[in-house]
């Protein structure tokens, strides 16, 4: 007896291993494929341009000639503005797709969706890791984790975080909180054989992963949290069969960081300028708040109801509420969010998975989607809240259907995702299509009618173009000065714009706080009006703009950029009038409030256009002056080099010579 089973156990053992070596293999073969798909999917877009915030985030790299020695790359990956910490990470990142500004589109793409991939591998491994927690067999979790994160890769809510070439930051962000969750179950799983080795690797991976993921993007603050929502959940639900962490160790690195967010973000709810409109905004933090269950719920519209295309990078359509019932879907989705989170906390223990990704999405959401001054609405948002909204449905699934149309369900779904993300990706591929299909898709979008309207014009299309601006003013209630002064520079380009006309802007721009964005608009109206491509229309109403601008005290905070940018203006029509003492009092006035190297050099070289050498020689002094005190680190993002200034004054300086002779 012992003998015969000796021999029957090799037989099994080789059986066994066969059959692992086998789901090994298929495991493999399906991972490549989905794989596959996502970049037959994305493939069209990398060849798309780069898009609003890409200009201006990434041609920080031409900075200085570009990113070529230690200064340059400190002031390019030191010097970011996009958030609190300047996402160093993110922006050094950049640097392996191109050093210098312009650059093709395509290398920053390309890496965007190396790390998508990379996103969906590790999202794999950590959704099989918390299937495995919660007693799954180990095949079926390998099956559910690879089908849940190929769902997430290949969902065509996402193409506008992977091919929007700065949204890496949003990718990164997601990268190394995903290390960190990994890493910390890994570490949590030594518990009970080595506590020791098991705290190190639980601290180290809390400690290096939010510092890596918050220098991507300040999200990553969030992942203390995160493993919360793991241990309430998921943990949890096993009664006690796992070692629990020491509680003192759980309350200074899950705690507190998780308090000291709540914390600021309640704070902010208690802020003087709470109920106010704060600078460029069309909206109060309050209105904000209101809005947000709102937008909220339309993102999980969007997940669960996959669209072939969405708005896009074109997200300022979104009506504000002002109120519970103003509108009355305020009230309705707020109560949908507290009946989801309610529900999740509840029933943490009985249906932990359904806990796990309703309080994972709102988590993840606490710091864009509450009290911060961001704006409304953006897809890129959802990139890793949706990591896991899948996952209960694809369990559900397995559990009420049959194998075969189990298989015939998921393939049907990823063929469909796939799909419907390649229309997605080939309209993100040409820069002129994605304006039309959002302004199709969002009427009253002020930016995507507005730059609609831009690319009409500039393809000679003007009668177009000024219906699509016309109608756009009509449609949006507001008086966005996007519309109302590219609408301007249209009429005036083809020299059909009337002084009452401008007279009826100004006082509509008047009625708002001035909005840095436009100041290029504001310019570009200043030289169409200069160069008499409007017949009748003087230079004299822009000037009386400006004086009034500086009547609203939202514009005159001392040290503003508004404020900076109204005495450049000023300055400018002053230069146009021919006052040369008063423009160069206005931009002495402008430096003053926010000294700058470059903004200096622009004011020299319109001085120095217009004939007026020694004024222009001044404000390159200045220049020299700004520049000295930003290599000392007073200020970093320098855009003119000593050099540059050195050569403009020989430039002007020969000028003045030739004058005298």
């Amino acid at each position: 007896m012992n003998a015969s089973n000796y021999e029957e156990n090799p037989m099994a053992t080789d059986r066994a291993t066969r059959q692992q070596q086998s789901q090994r293999g298929i495991m493999a073969f399906a991972c490549a494929a989905v794989s596959i798909a996502a970049v037959f999917a994305y493939w069209p877009g990398l060849g798309g341009p780069f898009v609003l915030d890409d200009l201006s985030s990434l041609g920080a790299l031409g900075n200085l000639g570009g990113v070529t020695d230690w200064e340059t790359f400190r002031s390019f990956v030191f010097g970011g503005t996009a958030g609190p910490t300047g996402r160093p990470l993110a922006l050094a990142s950049f640097l392996i797709d191109g050093n210098n500004w312009p650059t093709d589109p395509w290398p920053f793409k390309r890496t965007n969706l190396v790390i998508h991939l990379l996103n969906a591998a590790l999202l794999g491994i950590l959704t099989r890791q918390i299937l495995l927690l919660l007693d799954f067999e180990r095949t079926s979790a390998a099956w559910l984790a690879l089908i849940s994160a190929a769902a997430w890769m290949l969902h065509p809510f996402l193409v506008s975080t992977t091919l929007y070439a700065v949204q890496r930051m949003a990718q990164l962000a997601m990268l190394f909180s995903l290390g960190g969750l990994i890493t910390y179950l890994y570490g949590r799983s030594l518990l009970a054989t080595d506590k020791v080795r098991a705290y190190l690797i639980m601290t180290l991976s809390l400690g290096l992963f939010t510092v890596l993921a918050t220098l991507s993007k300040e999200n990553g603050v969030l992942l203390p949290m995160l493993v919360g929502v793991i241990e309430i959940t998921v943990i949890a639900s096993r009664g006690g069969k796992l070692p629990a962490p020491d509680r003192r160790w759980s309350i200074v690195f899950l705690a507190i960081p998780s308090v000291f967010v709540i914390s600021y973000l309640a704070y902010r709810f208690f802020t003087v300028d709470f109920l106010e409109i704060a600078g460029a905004r069309d909206f109060s933090l309050y209105e904000r708040l209101l809005t947000q269950p709102r937008v909220v719920a339309d993102y999980l519209q969007h997940w669960f109801l996959p669209k072939l295309y969405t708005t896009g990078v074109f997200q300022d359509h979104v009506i504000k509420s002002t109120g519970l019932l103003a509108p009355i879907s305020t009230l309705l989705c707020a109560l949908l969010h507290v009946l989801l989170i309610v529900l999740a906390f509840v029933k943490r223990r009985q249906l932990p998975l359904f806990a796990f990704a309703v309080l994972f999405f709102y988590a993840n959401h606490l710091l864009e989607s509450t009290t911060l001054n961001l704006e409304l609405y953006f897809e890129h948002r959802n990139y890793m809240a949706a990591s896991f909204l899948f996952l209960p449905l694809i369990v559900l699934a397995r559990d009420k259907l049959g194998r075969q149309m189990g298989l015939l369900i998921v393939g049907a779904m990823l063929l469909a995702l796939t799909g419907f993300t390649r229309f997605s990706a080939t309209v993100w591929s040409d820069y002129d299509g994605m304006v039309a299909a959002s302004a199709r898709k969002a009427p009253t979008s002020a930016r995507a009618q507005a730059e609609l309207a831009v690319i009409l014009f500039n393809t000679g299309r003007y009668e177009q173009s000024l219906r699509v601006m016309d109608r756009a003013i009509d449609n949006i209630p507001t008086n966005s000065p996007l519309l109302l002064l590219n609408r301007l520079i249209i009429r005036c380009n083809l020299r059909v714009l009337q002084p009452q006309e401008l007279d009826a802007s100004v006082s509509a721009l008047l009625s708002r706080a001035y909005d840095p964005r436009y100041l290029k608009h504001y310019t570009d109206l200043m030289h169409a009006i200069s160069e008499d491509r409007c017949p009748g229309v003087a230079t004299e109403q822009l000037r009386s703009l400006f004086v009034q601008m500086l009547q609203n005290p939202a514009n005159t905070r001392p040290g503003s950029l508004e404020l900076s940018h109204i005495k450049y203006l000023a300055g400018s029509v002053e230069l146009q009038a021919g006052d040369s003492d008063r423009a160069v009092a206005r931009f002495l006035e402008s430096l003053a409030e926010n000294p700058d190297s470059g903004s200096a050099m622009t004011m020299a070289a319109l001085l120095a256009s217009a004939g007026y050498s020694d004024e222009a020689l001044l404000l390159s002094d200045l220049a020299l002056e700004h520049l000295e005190a930003e290599s000392r680190g007073v200020r970093l993002g320098m855009k003119v080099t000593e050099k540059d200034i050195l050569q403009f004054r020989a430039i002007v300086t020969e000028e003045i010579q030739q004058k005298t002779k």
